[in-house]
């Protein structure tokens, strides 16, 4: 396991972890909360009401999604989009945030079963080269990015957010 790999590792599972705190401080009916809806307020073509837990879930599909393709796919494979209905139905009349932990700790299992060439490996998507490595911190900032989303909701609630670099653990690489 690389250097680079395990910090990643730690860096992921601490973000997740803590973005999840973050969801917490939230009041339960703010989840589905939408504050601003217009024709602009959408990411893609695939998600086009946001809100907290429309976020959380979409984080957390998407994730298995890469951790899942990037391990299984030959060198040179297109990674796709996000569809796996077996994986969003377990979101259906279930508690949000034991599910999304659930799914992340299958994914940090799946994570440690990687091998150098996983991590080695050229994939595309959406149109771009990429390795398994460099995928993986997209998947990293993706994650990030729409914690930035869940910060304003957070806020327009009149939640104080937290601070963004105050991860549970101390020791991160």
């Amino acid at each position: 396991m690389t250097e680079e790999f395990k910090r990643f590792l730690a860096l992921f599972d601490s973000m997740v972890r803590y973005s999840h705190r973050w969801i917490g401080l939230m009041d339960e009916q703010k989840l589905d909360w939408a504050p601003i809806e217009n024709p602009s307020m959408r990411f893609g073509s695939r998600l086009s009401r946001i809100t907290v837990r429309g976020l959380l879930i979409h984080c957390a599909l998407a994730e298995r999604n890469f951790v899942t393709r990037i391990r299984e796919s030959a060198p040179g494979a297109t990674v796709p989009l996000p569809n796996d209905p077996i994986a969003a139905a377990r979101f259906e009349n279930a508690d949000l945030q034991q599910t999304a932990l659930t799914l992340h700790e299958e994914n940090m299992a799946a994570l440690k079963s990687y091998r150098a060439e996983d991590l080695t490996k050229k994939l595309q998507f959406v149109g771009r080269e990429w390795t398994g490595m460099g995928l993986l911190w997209g998947m990293y900032a993706h994650r990030s990015f729409h914690l930035g989303n869940i910060d304003i909701y957070l806020r327009q609630s009149d939640v104080v957010a937290p601070e963004f670099f105050e991860f549970d653990s101390l020791v991160l690489g």
